[in-house]
């Protein structure tokens, strides 16, 4: 399936991580977290001589530079999840479409993912809280709700009851399946920086450094992309063990 559409999944993969990279480098430099991470990363001794105040503050400045750029990773991963699913899926039905189509498709999605996520991080963290092992099962039992979102036209809580409903029975393999999927992608990534840091390392003009970097944002969003596919099939798979499925229902 991969071999399939990955010409459709490369450009908003791409695109969606360039976006993400440029949002984290104004968030440091608007906050100015930027100085505190290049004074951490030249002269880390310089942290020792400062006061506890400028210490919490440069944490502080940290932080929320942090919590700005994840925010909009979690945006960007979902809405490329959402829109691989629709590639997926279209494949699957047999009336292929396009990634602009499939990105239009995500973007109108993009408010019910949301809050969906929303209401899923409540649930888990209340588990969590519940001794751990409530959160870990709610978690894995919310695991296709991204799918469920881009492929059924349903709400966010009805889509967080078919996410229960698909992986009931299923805990278990649904869970393993997903831990490996994401130690390939965690080895793909690792293999990917082992040919991009020394390209990097040794772009002193700056083209060697840019092309590094390139190789890295496409690599890492084409590597979130590969998993959507993959837990797609998941999906469907979940999907046939307990209802009659027709291409029509992917379309």
């Amino acid at each position: 399936m991969l071999g399939r559409v990955w010409r459709r999944i490369l450009a908003p993969a791409f695109w969606v991580f360039v976006l993400i990279g440029a949002m984290t480098i104004a968030a440091f430099a608007l906050t100015g977290a930027d100085d505190v991470l290049q004074l951490l990363l030249s002269d880390p001794v310089a942290f020792q001589e400062m006061s506890q105040a400028e210490v919490t503050d440069a944490g502080l400045l940290l932080l929320q530079a942090g919590s700005i750029v994840l925010v909009f990773q979690l945006l960007g991963t979902g809405f490329l999840n959402v829109t691989v699913h629709r590639i997926v899926a279209s494949e699957l039905a047999g009336e292929p479409v396009a990634a602009g189509v499939a990105s239009s498709r995500a973007l109108a999605r993009l408010f019910t993912l949301i809050v969906a996520g929303l209401i899923a991080v409540v649930l888990v963290g209340v588990g969590l809280a519940a001794l751990i092992i409530p959160g870990l099962w709610i978690a894995g039992s919310l695991s296709v709700m991204t799918a469920v979102i881009a492929i059924e036209d349903v709400g966010p809580v009805e889509a967080l009851r078919r996410s229960f409903k698909l992986v009931r029975g299923r805990w278990w393999p649904t869970v393993g399946f997903l831990l490996l999927v994401g130690l390939f992608g965690s080895v793909a990534a690792q293999l990917v920086q082992l040919v991009a840091l020394p390209i990097i390392g040794a772009g002193e003009a700056g083209i060697g450094a840019g092309l590094g970097f390139v190789l890295l944002v496409v690599a890492q969003g084409f590597v979130v992309a590969a998993i959507a596919v993959m837990v797609t099939l998941w999906y469907v798979d979940l999907r046939a063990r307990k209802e009659p499925m027709v291409s029509e229902s992917l379309r």
